[in-house]
């Protein structure tokens, strides 16, 4: 066990996934605070590489090959022990669960155990133990074999989805296929499990990840709520603040663009909260329910840093301190961080990813995939909520990260230009 220290930033944090803007809201939260921030990296023009909240940079594996990247992760504890390590993808918080009896010997860590992580991680347990908490959700279930695929195809109203259990060290997972006829289902269902393969990190874990569920068409807005926030072991600790996903890349399943500020649903937060104890989860969270009417369906839990994290922070959730807190075992200053963001008055009440929004805009108004009314619409929106949006890449005290992001975004449609087109041009349909 480590031991409290009197100067709370003394313990210094090592963040990986350095393209994503969950972990550059990460580094600057923690960074401004006068904690030392270490960018485990494979990419040179990672956009959190870039910022002057990062003390250094270090060479890694890729976070998806599970092997390497947890060798990798052992060796720099043994070479530089008492880092903070928290996850900011979900195959880093695999790999700190399941291998938390060793990382803990030289790593300060606040992970639940595994089985609570499969629980949010494999989407049809995340739907029993939604059902269990009371949470509205799709109805899905897993087919063991054929012959159950045929008979359902009997029994269900279609359209339906069959879609990957995870996406965690999945490869070809995609996000799944629609059907709209019953000869057509299992076929599709043998093509996703033919497609879809998992590392052993997940099959060791749960031997049948690779059979597809089935989920009932959900006809929704194209809106996500989500509830985003910290909770500890007991479930005594708790904060959290909502807001509405209106745009994402790619359009109707992707990473988030923009966001507006929302009321926290009571009747959600409690048995959300509920979900979580049962789950035996601790920790950050990002969950998102699809609008469907007067139902918001869980769909997705994230359980770590994620992407529009910089939007909590900047409304007074300083999530990433959360976590640094408990890893390094400062309860009272734990609770205290908790009472002031429950207090804090909410001064961003809009969130934009402003350089993918223009691409895809732009794109969509080429192609002509998005419709005259909705451009004019999110333009105006631009022009009237963009600049005092929350933007993760955009700050005026560390600008480099931003210059960053145009540079990886072209050099991804120079590598995968067919892949970066079909994102900006997709259309959404629903869950």
């Amino acid at each position: 066990m480590w031991s409290n220290v009197s100067i709370l930033t003394s313990a210094p944090v090592l963040l990986a996934d350095a393209t994503w803007c969950g972990t550059l809201a990460a580094a600057r939260d923690l960074g401004a605070r006068g904690v030392k921030v270490t960018l485990a990296s494979e990419s040179w023009i990672a956009p959190a590489r870039w910022s002057r909240y990062v003390s250094q940079t270090v060479k890694c594996p890729s976070t998806k090959d599970a092997a390497r990247f947890l060798a990798w992760l052992v060796r720099f504890g043994a070479e530089r022990p008492g880092y903070v390590l928290y996850p900011t993808s979900d195959e880093v918080a695999w790999l700190i669960a399941a291998h938390s009896k060793v990382l803990a010997r030289c790593y300060r860590l606040y992970t639940p155990p595994i089985d609570s992580l499969i629980g949010l991680l494999d989407k049809a347990r995340l739907a029993e133990l939604a059902r269990e908490a009371g949470l509205d959700g799709p109805a899905s279930f897993v087919p063991q074999n054929e012959s159950c695929v045929e008979r359902s195809g009997e029994k269900l109203s279609f359209p339906v989805y069959v879609k990957p259990r995870a996406q965690v060290f999945g490869r070809e997972v995609g996000k799944g296929r629609r059907v709209d006829k019953p000869a057509d289902l299992l076929p599709c269902w043998k093509a996703q499990r033919r497609q879809a393969t998992y590392d052993a990190e997940i099959l060791n874990q749960v031997r049948d990840i690779d059979l597809p569920m089935l989920q009932t068409y959900a006809c929704g807005t194209g809106n996500i709520y989500t509830v985003d926030g910290f909770v500890n072991e007991t479930g005594e600790l708790y904060a959290s603040l909502a807001c509405v996903k209106l745009l994402q890349r790619p359009r109707g399943s992707g990473p988030g663009l923009i966001f507006e500020h929302a009321e926290i649903d009571e009747a959600i937060d409690r048995r959300l909260r509920s979900l979580f104890q049962s789950a035996g989860y601790y920790g950050i969270f990002d969950a998102e329910f699809l609008q469907c009417g007067d139902q918001r369906l869980l769909i997705d839990v994230n359980p770590r840093f994620y992407n529009h994290m910089a939007f909590e922070i900047d409304r007074g959730l300083p999530l990433p301190w959360l976590a640094y807190l408990a890893a390094t075992g400062h309860r009272n200053e734990l609770e205290q961080e908790l009472s002031r963001a429950r207090e804090a008055r909410v001064r961003k009440d809009a969130y934009l990813h402003r350089l993918p929004t223009v691409l895809l805009l732009a794109a969509q108004r080429l192609t002509r995939s998005m419709s005259a009314e909705d451009q004019l619409r999110w333009r105006r929106w631009i022009s009237d909520r963009g600049g005092s949006a929350t933007d993760p890449m955009r700050t005026l005290n560390d600008p480099n990260p931003a210059v960053a992001e145009f540079a990886l975004e072209a050099f991804r449609f120079v590598r995968h230009p067919r892949s970066q087109l079909g994102g900006l041009l997709h259309s959404p349909e629903s869950v």
